[in-house]
């Protein structure tokens, strides 16, 4: 086969039943999904063990992609070793921190450049210490990364440039909502992607959300992107993949953060047939 890229997925379907999870996870695979981000979390499902769950999704027909961890805070008490060893029990090799201090921001909290620094220099050490193990640690972005600035650098190119051992699974969906073309983002960072996020918003400017935040004393509802099914929205999705492609990323994790019209399922075919119909997804 030409060399093409696998579609993933991540979040999407809500929390159900395992007997429904399971269900649900085989017309996914059906779909043409061949890949999962949330690979962890259904190895945990009860009924069965981690490896038999791990081997069921495996049969379906869908490959563990990384193993998540919520924020700074979640790893530190997890430690380099206990990500490690959960990265090595998945079979996988990557790892990804989905909120870094930035991301707090949309919470109306003060991030200070002390702050921001403490924690990359954290990821750095963490990053070293998994790439001696054969993994990479990677740092999901959102818009506040490129548009929180300290003596005249984005958190994002901060973390580029002191964090040295550390890769990004670059959110193409937040680097657009950011003011950024996705396209010369991607060709920028290159071999410091580990993985991608595919989402698509609306245009016509924001809309109120209301998203959990772990400190009590942060709001909950602010601007979010209109989010939306691939294709639909401003996201440039075949000039993307074509970018991918051409630096050598295999696997990209389609998201949406929170539906307005379509169901999960449908959203999940939406994606899929979008990035399909590019002929660089098989």
């Amino acid at each position: 086969m030409e060399n093409k890229i696998k579609a993933s997925f991540i979040g999407i379907l809500p929390n159900m039943s395992p007997e429904e999870t399971w269900e649900t996870l085989e017309k996914v695979a059906k779909i043409g999904y061949r890949a999962t981000e949330n690979a962890f979390r259904y190895c945990q499902l009860p009924g069965a063990s981690f490896e038999d769950n791990l081997k069921h999704l495996n049969d379906i027909g869908l490959e563990a992609v990384d193993v998540g961890i919520h924020n700074g805070e979640a790893l530190r008490k997890t430690g380099a070793a206990e990500l490690i060893k959960n990265v090595h029990r998945l079979g996988v090799d990557k790892a990804v921190m989905f909120h870094g201090a930035a991301y707090y921001r949309k919470g109306g909290k003060v991030v200070t450049y002390d702050e921001v620094m403490d924690e990359i220099e954290f990821l750095q050490e963490t990053a070293l210490a998994c790439k001696k193990e054969g993994v990479k640690l990677a740092y999901h972005n959102h818009d506040h990364e490129f548009t929180t600035y300290f003596a005249g650098m984005t958190v994002h190119d901060m973390l580029l440039a002191y964090a040295p051992d550390l890769y990004m699974e670059l959110d193409v969906g937040w680097v657009t909502y950011a003011g950024l073309d996705p396209v010369k983002t991607i060709e920028r960072l290159g071999s410091r992607i580990a993985l991608m996020h595919f989402k698509d918003f609306l245009p016509g400017g924001p809309v109120k959300h209301t998203v959990p935040m772990l400190d009590p004393e942060l709001i909950k509802t602010y601007d979010m992107p209109n989010f939306c099914s691939l294709g639909s929205g401003v996201l440039p999705v075949h000039d993307c993949l074509k970018a991918c492609l051409d630096i050598g990323i295999d696997v990209v994790n389609v998201e949406q953060d929170f539906a307005h019209v379509l169901s999960p399922l449908e959203i999940l075919t939406a994606d899929y047939l979008v990035m399909k119909e590019s002929g660089l997804v098989y």
